[in-house]
Formats: structure tokens, C-alpha cells, sequence
């Protein structure tokens, strides 16, 4: 029997305000073909189907689209929620789905046996633990006047709990079957990318411990963190992570799906299957006369044009480097690639707030956090205070994550 694991598609993605439609089209079409060739029983998408909460009628369609691929291709599907999806988006038509082999579990269900989810495929049986992404409100409830260190230690100790419930249901019920857990969530030790800066606080899972994962369990599928990794060094602890560069800070990254082969009951290899490259990511940096002559001497290969960012250092801020740099945007507006993150620095400006409104610096490049904290360096405020702001704007922008 044959699994494969993956997870973070963000459909609908933009990267700076350009559409990554294409790459996620062409990596749907990749999977599809990919699950017919090598005769795969049960797909795991582990959460962030979607990039967004109210995703765009493109990004439905292709969600869509490569579900009614798979019908009659002999493979059943498990989908769960991210904290990127909107549960009702994902469980709106899961009644339905379920008639075609595809269940989806948007987010913590009222009866956690729901979760446990039985298959049986022509070539065996699996359990597999669909737990999504689990928000606070999913787990306890806030005591009025707990400090955030105290909501997070509980909130932990709540993942941990599900797990084990779910554990010991799975033994209980189906001692004798393989099973594969489900995960969407931050594990102490996991390797983020700048597009993941936020998780460490929001949803509150910045210490969970791999080993907080029962033994129950054969195999534990994560998504949450878009580079690929194990986790603990455990063949068995896996991060699929994003099939599609999302970040620039992604670029260098190899990108796979994970097939798991199941025999006599036993997972006996994971196996990474890498994910062709069909867009570059590109970064120049250095003087102008650097970048300059090194766009004009790149040429691409991937089929999309490459996304190209261009970050140019300059020892002493002058005008007549920036009139410069804007004729080299100009020039090259109308080459095969794109260049979408451009940046002008001088090293004898003075940090602080005005680092925010460099030269091609966008807001849509900043997080609040980024803006929190450059606020706070603006004022003369002493350390405790300063620490005391910063715990009360993660609190309030955790609430405000986990309503959307």
C-alpha cells in the first residue's frame, strides 16, 4: 500500500502582489499524474489548502479541479484544515465528498472519533488520525485575567491531550492496523522561512515537542512549515512542506511530496519525491554596477519566468543613484523575467523607523510585527515596558489571527 504525504499548497498564493496560479496549476497537474503512475491508495493533504480564509473563485477552482482528477484513479484523499483555511470553505461540501473517497476534516470536530478515520484500499487497511489545525477556542477556554505564558503552556498541554486521545482510540478500536497521524502545527526544532515568520507565537504552538506525540501512532504527517525536514531526526516525524516555493527566502529549497509504502502492516521506506522546479526565484544583491551587470547576464530555464528581487547596497546615499536605479528597473520592466522586490539601501543611513520607507521597500513586505517593532524603537522606553508591549500586541494579534 502506498500514502503520500503532503501539505501548505496556499492556493491562490500571491508573491508581492503576483500570481503563483501557474506554478500551483502545473504542480496539481504534476501530483495527479504522479498518484496515477505510481498507484497510489491514500493521499494526506495536512492543511493550508488555501492561502486565505475567502479564497478567489481561481483558487476554489483548482482545489476542485484536481479533486475530480483523481475519481476513478482508485485513491481516497484525506484533507484537513490549516490555520490559513476557513473551515466552513473546506467542510462545505464534505458530505458530498465523501461519496467520492475524500474526506475532509476543517477543523476539531465535536466528536473526536470523527477524527479516527478507517480506510480500506484493494491493497489494505490504515487508520489515520485527521486532526487539523487545533485553535484555542477548539481546546479550553480563556480564564479571565491568565497570563499568555500560562494560556500557552495549556493550550499545549490540550494538542498534547488530542493526540493521546486519539491514540488511545486507535488501540482500542484498531490494535492491529497501521496508522498515520495527521498534524498542522509548529514542532520545537522544525527550520521556518520568512513566509512562516509569525507562526512561533500565533496559535501558541512554539514549544511543542515532538516527543508530546504519543507512540501510538507509525507516523506522524505534518504541514505547517514549507521546508521539508524530519523532526527529531525521525524517518517518521516528517514535514512534507510546500510543493511551490512561496517565499524568496524558499528559493534554494528542494520541494517534495513523501510517499510512505505500507507492507504486511509495517512502513517500510519514506521516500521523497521531488517536485519538478517550474519557476526560479532569483536574488541579485551587491553595488549597482554588480546587479546590473548580473541581470544582464541571467538567463532562465524553468518554464514560467523567474521572480527576481533585487536588494542594491550603496556605501553613501546619493540622487543620482537612486535616478540610476530606477532607470535600471525601467530598462529591464520588458525582459523575459520579473523583477518584483526591488530595494535601494545606503549604509551610512540611520536604522530605525526609517529603514521602513527605503527605497522600493512595500508595506505589503512588512508584518504588523514589523511595524509594532519599529514603533517601539522609536521610543525611549525602558526594557521592561518595551517587553510588557510586545506580550501584549503577540496576545492581541493572536486573537485576531485565530478569528479570521
Amino acid at each position: 500500500m502506498k500514502i503520500l504525504h503532503t501539505a501548505d499548497w496556499h492556493l491562490g498564493k500571491q508573491l508581492h502582489k503576483y500570481s503563483l496560479e501557474e506554478d500551483h496549476r502545473l504542480f496539481l497537474d504534476w501530483l495527479a499524474l504522479t498518484i496515477q503512475e505510481r498507484l497510489i491508495d491514500v493521499l494526506l493533504i495536512s492543511g493550508d489548502v488555501f492561502d486565505t480564509t475567502n479564497p478567489s473563485n481561481q483558487a476554489l477552482a483548482q482545489y476542485y479541479g484536481f479533486l475530480k482528477k483523481l475519481i476513478g484513479s482508485g485513491c481516497q484523499v484525506v484533507v484537513t484544515g490549516g490555520n490559513h483555511d476557513s473551515p466552513g470553505v473546506l467542510n462545505a461540501p464534505r458530505e458530498l465528498l465523501k461519496f467520492l473517497d475524500i474526506k475532509v476534516v476543517g477543523n476539531a470536530l465535536e466528536s473526536i472519533e470523527d477524527e479516527l478515520l478507517h480506510l480500506t484500499t484493494p491493497r489494505g487497511e490504515i487508520v489515520v488520525a485527521a486532526v487539523p489545525y487545533l485553535r484555542e477556542a477548539d481546546l479550553r477556554k480563556s480564564v479571565s485575567g491568565e497570563g499568555y505564558e500560562n494560556r500557552l503552556a495549556a493550550l499545549r498541554q490540550g494538542i498534547r491531550g488530542h493526540y493521546e486521545q486519539l491514540a488511545d482510540l486507535k488501540s482500542s478500536q484498531f490494535s492491529d492496523l497501521p496508522s498515520i497521524a495527521m498534524g498542522h502545527l509548529f514542532v520545537n526544532g522544525a527550520s521556518t522561512s520568512e513566509s512562516e515568520r509569525d507562526i512561533h507565537v500565533v496559535g501558541g504552538e512554539a514549544a511543542f515537542s515532538a516527543e508530546f506525540f504519543p507512540s501510538g501512532f507509525d507516523y506522524i504527517a505534518l504541514g505547517h512549515i514549507h521546508k521539508p525536514q524530519r523532526i527529531s531526526n525521525s524517518d517518521f516525524i516528517r514535514y512534507s512542506g510546500s510543493p511551490i516555493p512561496l517565499s524568496f527566502s524558499e528559493r534554494d529549497d528542494r520541494k517534495y511530496v513523501l510517499e510512505l509504502t505500507i507492507d504486511n502492516t509495517k512502513i517500510t521506506s519514506v521516500e521523497a519525491l521531488p517536485v519538478p522546479a517550474y519557476r526560479e526565484l532569483r536574488c541579485f544583491t551587491g553595488s549597482l554596477d554588480e546587479v546590473e551587470a548580473g541581470l544582464k547576464a541571467y538567463v532562465f530555464t524553468n518554464p514560467l519566468p523567474s521572480y527576481v528581487e533585487v536588494h542594491v547596497t550603496e556605501p553613501f546615499a546619493d540622487p543620482h543613484k537612486e535616478m540610476y536605479f530606477n532607470e535600471l528597473l525601467r530598462e529591464f520592466s520588458n525582459v523575459p523575467f520579473q523583477i518584483i522586490k526591488p530595494r535601494l539601501s545606503f549604509t551610512n543611513r540611520t536604522k530605525g523607523a526609517d529603514e521602513l520607507f527605503i527605497t522600493g521597500t512595500s508595506i505589503q513586505d512588512l508584518t504588523p510585527r514589523d511595524v509594532f517593532n519599529q514603533r517601539l524603537l522609536s521610543e525611549n522606553l525602558d526594557e521592561e515596558t518595551r517587553l510588557l508591549l510586545q506580550e501584549a500586541f503577540e496576545e492581541l494579534w493572536r486573537d485576531v489571527s485565530e478569528a479570521q
